[in-house]
C-alpha cells in the first residue's frame, strides 16, 4: 500500500480523537457476498472518521451526488483506503449508499457499494471491506494464498462423512455455543499453527421453515486475557472463507494472526439487522 498523504492522516487523527460517548470499533471486517451483492455496512458518526480498507480493490474512489456532497466527506489516504467522515449523523433509520469505483489487481474496473448508517451506541474507526466467494476473493501473497489453501482444507474436513485433520482441537459445542432467537452458532475447531497464526471455524445453524437463512456482513474477533500483563481487547485483521454461505446450515472460517500473550478470544458475528451472535472472552486451548 503506498504511504497515506499526512494532511489525511491528520484529518483522520482529529476526528478520531472528538469521541461522543459512542463505543468505538477497530479492525471491523465487512464481507460482501460478492461486489455486485448485499452492499456492507458501515456504522458512522457525525465527525468521527471510518477508515476504510479494501481488499481486491485499488484505487478506491467515492462517487457523491450533489445531495451527499455537502453530507459527508470521502478522502482517499492510500492506494486501498478511504476515510468516510459525515458531517452529522445520519437520521434514525437512513441508509446512506456510497457507491466506490476502483479496478482489481487484474486492471478490471469494479464498483462496491457501501451501505452508510449511524447508531446511538457504535461507529467503525477502522473496517476492512472484503469480497466473498472465493472467486471474488484471491491472495495475493504467497503467504495468504498458503493461508486460503489451509482454511479450504478446514472447510472440507468439516463436510459430513469425512474426519477431521489430527491437527485440530475440538471444543466442546456446550462452551462455545452462541444464540439469536432461532439462529444458533459454535466454534467448531481451532487451528494453532507456528508464527501466531489462528485458524477458527464457526457453524452456523438456522432453524424454522419460515426463518430466513443467517446472512453474515460483519465480523469482529478480539484477543483478550493477556499472560503476564494487563490490557484491553486487541481488534485482529481477518482472512475469511466460507462455505455454503447462503444455506440454513454454513461454516465460516477465520485466519488471523494470534498476538504473544493472549489467552482468549471475542468473536461477533453480525447482521444487517437483529440478529447477533456473540461469544465473549473464550479461554484458547493450550
Amino acid at each position: 500500500m503506498s504511504p497515506r498523504p499526512w494532511s489525511a492522516l491528520l484529518w483522520v487523527l482529529l476526528f478520531s480523537t472528538a469521541a461522543t460517548g459512542r463505543e468505538t470499533r477497530q479492525g471491523t471486517v465487512l464481507v460482501a457476498g460478492t461486489p455486485e451483492g448485499e452492499p456492507p455496512v458501515l456504522y458512522v458518526a457525525a465527525r468521527l472518521s471510518t477508515l476504510v480498507d479494501f481488499e481486491g480493490l485499488l484505487e478506491p474512489r467515492a462517487t457523491l451526488t450533489p445531495e451527499l456532497s455537502g453530507r459527508i466527506g470521502v478522502f482517499q489516504v492510500g492506494a486501498r483506503s478511504l476515510v468516510v467522515v459525515p458531517v452529522r449523523d445520519l437520521a434514525r433509520g437512513e441508509r446512506v449508499l456510497l457507491p466506490v469505483t476502483g479496478r482489481t489487481e487484474a486492471g478490471e474496473p469494479r464498483t462496491v457499494t457501501l451501505t452508510l448508517v449511524t447508531r446511538e451506541d457504535e461507529v467503525d474507526l477502522q473496517a476492512l471491506v472484503s469480497f466473498l466467494p472465493h472467486e471474488a476473493r484471491r491472495p495475493e501473497a504467497p503467504e495468504e494464498d498458503a493461508v486460503g489453501t489451509v482454511a479450504e482444507m478446514l472447510l472440507a474436513s468439516h463436510e459430513r462423512g469425512t474426519g477431521p485433520g489430527l491437527a485440530l482441537v475440538m471444543p466442546d459445542e456446550s462452551e462455545t455455543r452462541m444464540h439469536s432467537g432461532p439462529v444458533r452458532g459454535w466454534i467448531e475447531s481451532i487451528l494453532r499453527m507456528d508464527r501466531g497464526r489462528l485458524f477458527v471455524t464457526v457453524a452456523i445453524e438456522t432453524t424454522g421453515l419460515a426463518t430466513p437463512p443467517w446472512r453474515l456482513t460483519r465480523v469482529r474477533l478480539e484477543a483478550g486475557c493477556w499472560a503476564g500483563r494487563t490490557g484491553e481487547e486487541v481488534p485482529l485483521p481477518i482472512f475469511s472463507t466460507s462455505s455454503v454461505p447462503g444455506s440454513k446450515e454454513q461454516r465460516h472460517t477465520f485466519s488471523t494472526r494470534l498476538p504473544e500473550g493472549a489467552g482468549c478470544l471475542s468473536l461477533m458475528l453480525e447482521e444487517d439487522g437483529p440478529r447477533t451472535l456473540q461469544l465473549q472472552d473464550w479461554r484458547l486451548p493450550p
